[in-house]
């Protein structure tokens, strides 16, 4: 009996080291994954991109650098036509991108009567930061610049609209948990959440082994982010009257329009004043296209033909002076292009909740 309890004492202990072990590895492994997913975004330097960027429309458009603190990092970005009467856009970005991601928004707006505010998220392009941090950043980014809004007195009395894709568009659903005053807001292929998120990405990457992980990603993201951490966009919506629009691809499988999306939980919405708009048509029904043009999407796919054979002539070493011949050809409006009908109704739907 002696040596029978002798051995179950020695398992338990290999047990319990050996679950202490693992913890801690899955902790130290954890905080690597999110340092590598969530690593700082740099643009590409001039003449080697094939969107358009502020450069090639600097003589046409001028803009106003501007900055703010999100906690203790400094963000910076740029005010685009100051002085429009039409109210204040407000953009927040998609993971990878920076405050240029989405300039062709941007100046579509400008063309339409309208100021926008352009800015980089911590730890994206010239803003601070060691990294983007996690999927909460971008709500509490754009808190920040709404803050900065609040405090300059030329805003004072100007509606102020929200456009947002992807982790900007969880951004500019979610802001409705924090006091702001907004006129109308544009959520496109947005998420509702952040950990069923991050589960859904992480199962893309490790398969079942990531619910082993389950309780140390909630862990170490919960120390990131507090309370901050549990807040979903439709919480936020069913928190405001005011009005949203909800955009996105029924075939989006980055953020899964049946799975992680804001619109998958549409029959969870009861704020009256959000409208759904759900692009079913292919090609601009995934994550990316859906705001594109048809043109630039056919344009994308032909650069894309040719940049792959360039990649295979040079066996993916491509020559600078031949990557920037590539790109000196390429025609970056063309690139750009929106959607004339996606853009109109954000633009419609704005107009309307601005009555």
């Amino acid at each position: 009996m002696k040596t029978k309890n002798k051995a179950l004492k020695i398992t338990g202990i290999v047990l319990l080291a050996v679950l202490v072990l693992f913890s801690v590895v899955s902790l130290i492994v954890v905080q690597i994954l999110f340092d590598e997913t969530f690593s700082r975004t740099a643009p590409r330097e001039q003449g080697l991109t094939a969107y358009l960027r502020y450069w090639d429309v600097e003589d046409q458009y001028d803009r106003e650098a501007v900055s703010f603190l999100s906690g203790k990092n400094r963000l910076y970005g740029h005010l685009y036509g100051a002085g429009n009467a039409g109210g204040l856009v407000v953009i927040s970005h998609g993971m990878g991108g920076g405050e240029e991601s989405y300039l062709a928004e941007a100046l579509y707006f400008v063309d339409h009567g309208y100021q926008v505010l352009c800015y980089s998220n911590t730890g994206c392009w010239e803003s601070e930061g060691k990294t983007c941090i996690g999927l909460n950043q971008s709500v509490l980014d754009l808190d920040a610049a709404l803050t900065w809004v609040e405090g300059e007195s030329r805003f004072d009395g100007v509606p102020v609209y929200l456009y947002g894709h992807s982790w900007g568009g969880y951004a500019v659903a979610a802001i409705f948990h924090f006091d702001h005053e907004i006129t109308a807001s544009a959520s496109v292929a947005g998420f509702n959440e952040a950990m069923p998120m991050i589960m859904e990405w992480g199962a893309d990457m490790l398969g079942p082994l990531i619910y082993a992980e389950y309780p140390f990603i909630w862990l170490n993201q919960k120390l990131t982010f507090g309370k901050t951490f549990g807040l979903t966009a439709v919480d936020a919506l069913n928190s405001t009257d005011t009005p949203v629009l909800i955009l996105h691809g029924n075939e989006d499988e980055t953020v899964g329009y049946n799975t992680v999306s804001i619109i998958s939980q549409k029959d969870c919405i009861t704020n009256p004043n959000v409208a759904y708009f759900v692009c079913d048509k292919p090609p601009q029904n995934d994550h990316n296209r859906l705001f594109q043009s048809l043109e630039s999407i056919a344009y994308h796919d032909e650069l894309n033909e040719l940049y792959d054979e360039i990649y295979s002539q040079y066996d993916g070493e491509i020559p600078e002076d031949v990557d920037r011949e590539f790109y000196a050809k390429v025609d970056k409006h063309l690139a750009s292009e929106m959607d004339e009908a996606f853009m109109e109704n954000v633009l419609m739907f704005y107009q309307e909740a601005g009555r």
